[in-house]
């Protein structure tokens, strides 16, 4: 074979062995994350934290070692849903977890309904210790109660609000 065939044809076997392991590296690169080693294994969007409290400001540093954005609020959760959960849930339902108080449980309640979520999980008097529990692991089966607890302004809640088993299964068969 002439020289130039012979060329022509291990470059082509190089380029093709470049294709394959550059193929694969790109194929482990998706399947890696970068940064923690630690990833919830339960997907959360966001960790909504009340920034007046202590244990909620505890709650969302651990939740940032997880890998979980967390988002601040003051009691009022107006700004946080007309800058970001609004413009999410236009794309879908989520899973939140929150460290907050009732009065703003209960409105992000009722604007996730209206979106295809519901409130799955709810504890009262919350450690932290047992909220990080609950994002280290998948999400707890224990009945919930179909009304918020009635507490004081400064008492606070951990809850997770997650899509609805019924939005899921549309998301699953439109996706």
């Amino acid at each position: 074979m002439p020289k130039v065939f012979t060329a022509i044809a291990s470059n082509a076997a190089s380029r093709r062995i470049f294709l394959k392991y550059s193929l694969g590296a790109c194929a482990a690169g998706r399947l890696i994350h970068p940064g923690s080693a630690r990833t919830p294994i339960t997907p959360y969007y966001k960790a909504i934290f009340d920034e007046r409290f202590e244990a909620p400001r505890a709650f969302a540093a651990k939740a940032t070692d997880r890998s979980i954005p967390t988002a601040p609020i003051r009691g009022d959760i107006t700004p946080l849903f007309f800058d970001d959960l609004d413009l999410r849930w236009k794309h879908g339902p989520v899973t939140l977890a929150g460290f907050t108080t009732p009065v703003s449980l209960f409105c992000l309640d009722l604007l996730a309904r209206d979106r295809g979520m519901r409130l799955s999980h709810c504890v009262t008097e919350p450690s932290v210790k047992a909220a990080l529990a609950v994002l280290d692991g998948t999400l707890p089966r224990r009945p919930l109660t179909t009304h918020l607890p009635s507490t004081g302004a400064s008492d606070l809640l951990f809850w997770i609000i997650a899509p609805a088993a019924r939005a899921s299964s549309k998301e699953t068969t439109n996706a």
